[in-house]
């Protein structure tokens, strides 16, 4: 195995779909993977999952027997993963795949930040691993919900201690204008920390702070922009993966010259 894949993200941000769709594009160039659904309250998927938390935790029995109420019931859900982990790691193990890809569940701090997501993250595989953030374009469309949306993906990075490739999810959707104005906070955020602190408001001086010292200190990659619909960007987002895997060789697993170029 190559190494393992969690996508993570806020509610709403797209994952399964990233999942899905990524997962079709390995497919499509006859490459092994395997996919681990880690929600254990999703109902429906677009994807038959390999490994799937479902099989050992039961919302529904949380729900109904143990009175708990939907929120407290998908809490106790994911810590009772924590006790199945060695029946997880054995199906894990009997996959022969170059790729796991680990769908996280729908709200992030139940993975990021309580045990069973860094618990998961450094006994699932032996082999290399790494994040995928997905920068959801409806939080990003006001400067304060972009400079969140950093510090979170800084969070992830320093709580489950892998490489983080940041991705723009739901491409298709967002105007070219509002496209590059988000890019731009990465490829040249001088700018913008300087259009924010000449705003008045606390807001305004909180975000360009926010964004000045999270880019400074987390060395947060550049988003790239893609769409689980069209599929845009998957590419590139494969042949970063590539390079974090294969510690900048040139071998690829999966990509055409043609795509590449």
């Amino acid at each position: 195995m190559l190494g393992a894949i969690f996508f993570i993200g806020t509610a709403g941000s797209g994952k399964t779909s990233l999942v899905n769709s990524y997962s079709e594009f390995l497919s499509e160039r006859s490459v092994s993977f395997a996919i681990m659904n880690l929600d254990p309250a999703v109902v429906t998927l677009p994807y038959n999952p390999d490994i799937d938390v479902r099989n050992y935790v039961s919302i529904t029995k949380l729900l109904q027997e143990d009175a708990l109420g939907p929120n407290g019931a998908i809490i106790a859900a994911m810590d009772l993963v924590v006790t199945f982990l060695g029946e997880i790691i054995k199906e894990v193990n009997e996959i022969q795949a170059d790729y796991l890809l680990v769908d996280t569940p729908g709200q992030l701090e139940l993975f990021a930040f309580r045990e069973v997501g860094p618990l998961l993250v450094d006994k699932l595989v032996k082999t290399p691993k790494l994040s995928v953030f997905l920068f959801d374009p409806v939080i990003t469309q006001e400067q304060s919900g972009l400079a969140s949306l950093l510090l979170l993906s800084a969070s992830v990075s320093l709580r489950l201690g892998t490489p983080v490739v940041n991705v723009l999810s739901k491409a298709d959707l967002i105007e070219e204008g509002r496209l590059e104005k988000i890019l731009s906070v990465f490829e040249e955020p001088e700018g913008v920390i300087a259009e924010l602190s000449s705003k008045k408001g606390l807001m305004n001086a909180l975000a360009s702070r926010l964004i000045e010292n999270t880019l400074e200190l987390a060395n947060l990659s550049v988003p790239i922009p893609v769409s689980a619909l069209d599929k845009r960007g998957v590419a590139d987002l494969h042949a970063e993966i590539q390079r974090i895997f294969l510690g900048g060789e040139s071998e690829d697993v999966g990509v055409s010259e043609q795509e590449e170029s």
